[in-house]
């Protein structure tokens, strides 16, 4: 089984270390170790050159020549890769010697898969448990094609891709993320987004690594939120929010249809096709939800409550059906409307 592992580096001398030598400790090698460095200024480069040397697999070190951020990086890097699989690779983490091998195992089991998710153990920056398990929820098991929610994501390190997946990345302009913090997809995001086009998803209920959570990192911390913190977070909410994931939505849809004319597979380009209706019709739920928040009279917000659950937006196909709670919170929203 050919997997390569592809690492984005920068300024990761404190604890990159640590991360090469459960590299080596893997009970199946990587085919190769392929780094993508973002313009490092501190040792991290020194410690990779070195480490090149007595490492039991290739290593191949790129150097960015201007900074691409950290989502851009490992997308690049991955493309860089050869092996038929690539495994996302943080600096700061430890994999647990049973990552690559449990991966290698889901592959083989499972003839359609396009990408198999783990889960790990959340640590501080001593790598003191936090947690029992990250991410909290798991659905184990083997997932079919428009199976998640159109926004969807799983943590980039504990993510292991085919190499044909990454082959549909070209250096773009990528749809907006549904983060408006990010100014686009990011490559944890992407990864979901067409691999839920495609089917063939994994989720492994094993934990294979350590994810370190410390001062420096550029990914949420994931600290528990407390019930009024909860409340407050969704108080926050406008209509201007869900206009805002209509149009992202709409961004997906029209990406999955140049997909679909881009890839020279039946079976993919029917996958994109359909994907691309389901965002069609995600966008059209949100728009809704936009409308909803923003009306102030009651029966503007009841009309537009019912137009969402006619089109399935609470209860239905997964991929555009939110949920109950977000049914319980858009009627309280019909029921008091604007204060909340």
């Amino acid at each position: 089984m050919r997997i390569s592992i592809a690492m984005a580096t920068y300024n990761g001398e404190k604890y990159i270390g640590e991360q090469l030598k459960s590299l080596v400790d893997q009970i199946h090698h990587p085919t190769e170790l392929v780094v993508g460095d973002d313009g490092s200024t501190d040792e991290t480069i020194k410690i990779l050159e070195e480490f090149k040397t007595r490492a039991p697999f290739p290593v191949y070190i790129h150097r960015n020549e201007f900074n691409l951020g950290y989502a851009r990086n490992f997308l690049v890097t991955a493309k860089r890769c050869t092996g038929d699989w690539i495994a996302f690779c943080d600096q700061d983490d430890v994999w647990l010697p049973n990552k690559l091998s449990e991966t290698a195992k889901a592959i083989e089991s499972a003839a359609d898969a396009c990408m198999v998710l783990q889960n790990a153990f959340l640590c501080d920056s001593a790598l003191k448990l936090r947690e029992t398990k990250f991410p909290r929820s798991l659905d184990t098991g083997i997932h079919g094609r428009g199976k998640q929610y159109g926004f969807w994501v799983w943590p980039g390190f504990l993510k292991t891709v085919s190499k044909d997946m990454i082959d549909l990345y070209l250096d773009e302009p990528l749809p907006k993320s549904w983060y408006p913090k990010e100014m686009e997809l990011t490559h944890d995001k992407w990864t979901c987004v067409i691999a839920n086009a495609l089917g063939g998803i994994t989720i492994l209920g094993t934990p294979v690594c350590l994810y370190r959570r410390h001062e420096a990192t550029v990914t949420g911390n994931y600290d528990r939120k407390s019930i009024s913190e909860r409340v407050a977070k969704s108080r926050g909410v406008t209509g201007d929010d869900y206009a805002f994931l209509a149009e992202v939505a709409v961004e997906c849809a029209n990406y999955m249809k140049n997909l679909a004319m881009r890839t020279d597979k039946p079976t993919w380009k029917s996958a994109f096709n359909d994907n691309a209706q389901e965002f069609y019709h995600l966008s059209e739920i949100q728009e809704l939800r936009g409308k909803l928040y923003l009306a102030e009279r009651f029966r503007e917000r009841l009309n537009e409550f019912v137009k969402i659950m006619i089109k399935g937006g609470y209860v239905g196909q997964p991929f555009y059906a939110m949920g109950i709670r977000s049914a319980l919170k858009d009627g309280l929203r019909v029921v008091v409307g604007p204060r909340i």
